[in-house]
């Protein structure tokens, strides 16, 4: 199984793949914290001027949306699977303004496999 950092790659080369997905993100520059509960690891993705990047979160460093959940579950819901998305949405936790949060849930759906 890949790891959050590397299903957060993916989720980026989709997002760069996708050229209407980019122009939905194209004024979207946010930062969104991921956190997952069990393992206690910390990870960011950074959209900006339509481009996505990620690595590791830094306490210091302020995040406009946060999702909060076991590893698992976020590894499937970054995956790229619409059915497991689904499923899963339901169980992380998203912290932040619902414009924000209505805006990666569109993200994510768009770039699914």
């Amino acid at each position: 199984m890949v790891g959050i950092s590397g299903v957060l790659m993916e989720v980026a080369e989709r997002l760069q793949k996708k050229a209407h997905v980019r122009l939905l993100t194209a004024g979207w520059d946010k930062r969104i914290g991921i956190v997952a509960v069990d393992t206690r690891l910390r990870w960011q993705m950074t959209f900006v001027k339509g481009s996505a990047s990620c690595g590791e979160w830094k306490e210091d460093v302020p995040a406009d949306l946060i999702l909060h959940g076991n590893e698992k579950e976020i590894h499937m819901l970054l995956a790229g699977d619409a059915l497991q998305y689904a499923s899963v949405r339901q169980r992380v936790r998203f912290v932040g303004t619902l414009r924000d949060q209505l805006k990666l849930d569109a993200i994510l759906r768009l770039t699914s496999k």
